[in-house]
């Protein structure tokens, strides 16, 4: 490509207003780093989106599909989406610096979480948070909810709810990051596999995508999520599993902290391994087989 060639690629997302956002502030980095480059955004309606939300892949198999079909040329998805498994022919090409990985409360009168009054009505879908929410406050009630996370929060705001508990990365890509009252630290609420971190998706062929989009791609993230998702995979668990992870790197080390539920949260184990970085997807193994022990015990 001259200096004189434009190149317009076609961006496959999900139309809701964080996967908006995050799509664009990601082409800006992308535009940023290949100045000869433009984007045009296709939305697509996924089965998550129709709610759908037990397939495996609900939230990307649909721009998957439309990926492998040529009608776009690269995908942007929140990683903690994605299967662990991917279709044959896609690959993720990039994985840039991690965002925000913590998760936050919501609340009314933007009350930390030992503050909400007993009995309070907390708002999730996730058996992840809802167990680790029981462990910290038992007499909390847990209510069931869906929807994208302006309805969620509207819940808070409309007096259904006491509070959610949300992805703080999304509250900060849409720019509402002054509605978290309470941030969880990592010692008392593990996040998602991969939560914070985006992947760009790509046909494994397209050599030419695949170089533009892997200029703002961070190897340590990478890494990262790599022990992340190959501890899910090992414990034999998808993105709706009551089971958490996160990684971070120190120096030449892997520090790999995970937990574990069984189905019906009765019992809970946590564990942390840690290792040389570029043996990421041994440690994310070994600790699935180290909770997975203690679960039985």
């Amino acid at each position: 490509m001259s200096n004189q060639d434009t190149v317009k690629l076609t961006v496959g997302t999900r139309g809701s207003v964080l996967a908006l956002a995050q799509s664009k502030m990601l082409l800006g980095h992308i535009q940023a780093a290949n100045p000869n480059v433009t984007f045009e955004i296709k939305t697509i309606k996924t089965s998550g989106d129709l709610g759908l939300i037990q397939e495996i892949g609900a939230w990307v198999k649909e721009v998957e599909h439309a990926l492998i079909n040529g009608d776009i040329d690269l995908a942007v998805h929140s990683y903690k989406d994605m299967p662990v498994e991917q279709p044959d022919g896609l690959s993720v090409s990039c994985v840039p610096i991690r965002g925000e990985h913590r998760d936050c409360l919501v609340s009314r009168d933007n009350l930390s979480f030992k503050d909400l009054p007993m009995g309070a009505s907390i708002g999730t879908s996730s058996l992840r948070r809802s167990y680790q929410i029981k462990a910290l406050r038992p007499d909390l009630n847990i209510v069931a909810l869906h929807g994208n996370i302006i309805t969620r929060m509207n819940k808070v705001s409309d007096g259904e709810l006491d509070a959610v508990v949300l992805a703080l990365a999304g509250l900060n890509r849409v720019g509402m990051q002054d509605r978290a009252g309470y941030i969880f630290e990592i010692e008392e609420f593990l996040p998602a596999v991969a939560q914070g971190a985006l992947a760009i998706e790509t046909r494994s062929d397209d050599t030419f995508t695949k170089e533009i989009v892997r200029k703002i791609h961070d190897i340590e993230t990478e890494i990262a999520v790599c022990a992340e998702r190959e501890f899910l995979k090992a414990a034999g668990g998808g993105c709706r599993m009551p089971m958490a992870s996160f990684a971070r790197i120190v120096n030449d080390t892997i520090v790999l902290e995970g937990m574990y539920c069984n189905e019906d949260g009765s019992k809970m184990v946590k564990a942390q391994i840690q290792g040389p970085k570029h043996d990421a997807a041994s440690i994310g193994k070994a600790l699935a087989n180290e909770l997975l022990a203690k679960i039985k015990l």
